[in-house]
């Protein structure tokens, strides 16, 4: 295993320095093409020799002398780059690679695509309950933490089969992809499944046809949407809404999607979509839903699109933690001047969630969820399988 590393380490350096080299011979091409238009003794193993430095020759000495001094100290120069830089991949201190010789080491554990909300609940359960794992990423200050406290990470792209080897996919038992960009999530299966025809596979995919192919030869993987179990309770929170009723959406993603054609085409409800990313066109055909692109902060916004005494409900779905402090002023604002609207706000972390039940707000959290779904599915062998369950 590690000559296997270690040959992917001298791979990836080759690769880095393909620019340098490249240089280097397009120097010494030049430099024997001038050689021949200068020496007088055409001979090309004369001409070769003389540019590498073996030979010397009396005519034209200022630029064959030029010449030989700087050949040799690039090509040193280039020789000496490479071997401290693989010196330094391999034995100095890189807390990167050292995080990346953690998780090539790793077997029968659980690799982790994608470090997200997620990502992050996954990771969590595994650290606490000292279960090998490893995590690829192509964001690096989304990992800086787990690098720093030396955990089994890839920073890398994992629709790069060489990245993919780095986080041990051959030796692993389970795979979880958790991004939300399903073109990279199929190449993803594909990589995986070449390396590993057998372990475990769950994919986060949000479309449904999709979500059919993945479950099919070769790639036999358990497929899983956040918004559609998500959905579980919304569905719950809305059995009191009857047709015309008026709801306000804010946001734009899966789980948008899922409430405003729940809302719109199924409840037959009123349904204002408000979001400044929002693609208008998209809800054409949707004759109970009125999409305005922009952007909210304050109740007032929302009095210039709709009468705020006739709305049943508004769901605060802003997908970043940043806008959290927007989502509470609003809310705020919306349980003082309409007590009458249930406000249900979309969060990422309980300890935040404790603060908007004190404004009398219903919170929630797509990550979280899916998270306690995903553990009901995975197999009994899963890192992520409850431990209660186990004890059982």
């Amino acid at each position: 295993m590690k000559s296997n590393s270690r040959l992917l380490i001298i791979k990836n350096q080759i690769r880095q320095f393909t620019v340098p080299v490249i240089i280097f011979l397009l120097f010494w091409i030049l430099g024997i093409v001038l050689l021949f238009i200068f020496e007088e003794n055409k001979n090309f193993w004369n001409i070769l020799l003389v540019s590498i430095c073996v030979n010397s020759n009396e005519s034209n000495r200022i630029f064959v002398n030029i010449y030989q001094f700087l050949w040799p100290l690039l090509f040193e120069l280039l020789i000496l780059g490479f071997i401290i830089s693989l010196l330094q991949e391999v034995y100095g201190y890189n807390p990167i690679m050292r995080a990346r010789k953690l998780a090539s080491g790793r077997k029968n554990h659980t690799i982790v695509l994608g470090y997200n909300h997620l990502g992050e609940r996954i990771v969590e359960y595994l650290r606490e309950n000292k279960h090998p794992y490893s995590v690829v990423e192509i964001d690096l200050q989304k990992v800086d933490d787990l690098i720093s406290l030396g955990q089994p990470v890839v920073v890398g792209d994992y629709t790069d089969l060489e990245i993919m080897k780095y986080s041990g996919v051959k030796r692993c038992k389970e795979v979880i992809c958790v991004t939300r960009d399903l073109r990279r999530a199929l190449i993803a299966a594909e990589r995986v499944r070449e390396l590993n025809p057998t372990c475990s596979l769950y994919m986060r995919v949000f479309n449904e046809h999709f979500r059919k192919y993945l479950t099919s030869e070769p790639w036999n993987a358990f497929t899983f949407s956040l918004s559609k179990w998500a959905m579980d309770s919304v569905k719950e929170w809305s059995v009191d809404i009857k047709e015309n009723d008026e709801v306000i959406v804010l946001g734009n993603d899966t789980i948008v999607t899922r409430i405003v054609d729940y809302f719109g085409d199924i409840l037959k409800a009123k349904v204002y979509l408000l979001d400044p990313e929002i693609d208008s066109e998209v809800y054409n055909d949707f004759p109970n839903v009125y999409p305005f692109q922009e952007k909210i902060q304050f109740v007032e916004n929302l009095e210039e699109r709709c009468d705020m005494n006739k709305i049943s409900q508004i769901y605060i779905c802003w997908n970043t933690e940043d806008l959290f402090s927007d989502a509470i002023i609003l809310t705020v604002a919306i349980r003082t001047q309409y007590p009458h609207i249930q406000v249900f706000v979309r969060m990422f972390d309980e300890e935040l969630a404790d603060i908007a039940k004190t404004i009398d707000a219903t919170t929630f959290s797509t990550s979280a969820y899916a998270f306690s779904m995903l553990q009901k599915e995975v197999k009994k062998n899963s890192g992520i399988y409850p431990i209660s369950l186990e004890k059982k």
